[in-house]
């Protein structure tokens, strides 16, 4: 599960943020459930919340420029059991190596 924060130009409603919890297939390609969530809104800016299982390649920018949105800023906020809370701009983080093993088996 990969979780993104995106800053996006353009109106969008949760309704249609949420009917990718269905899946949505774009220009033939198909792309698995999606949780989006609307954050707020500032302006024709607004912040979404995405949650994927599956990460195609610029997923998240073809999904929103499917409902009309143009992703301006995006962040991955986690990955998997990693996550960036607590984590400074610019900051590491040091993974044990028995929740790396368990994360490696988690992914076959």
């Amino acid at each position: 599960m990969r979780t993104y924060r995106a800053r996006a130009f353009g109106s969008v409603t949760q309704a249609q943020l949420e009917s990718l919890a269905e899946g949505v297939t774009i220009e033939g390609v198909h792309y698995g459930s999606i949780n989006a969530n609307l954050e707020r809104r500032t302006g024709r800016n607004c912040w979404i919340e995405m949650s994927l299982t599956e990460g195609k390649n610029r997923e998240v920018r073809r999904v929103l420029a499917h409902l009309g949105l143009q992703v301006s800023r995006l962040i991955r906020t986690s990955y998997g059991p990693f996550t960036l809370a607590g984590l400074e701009p610019g900051g590491v983080d040091e993974i044990e190596a028995a929740e790396l093993a368990q994360f490696r088996v988690s992914l076959k």
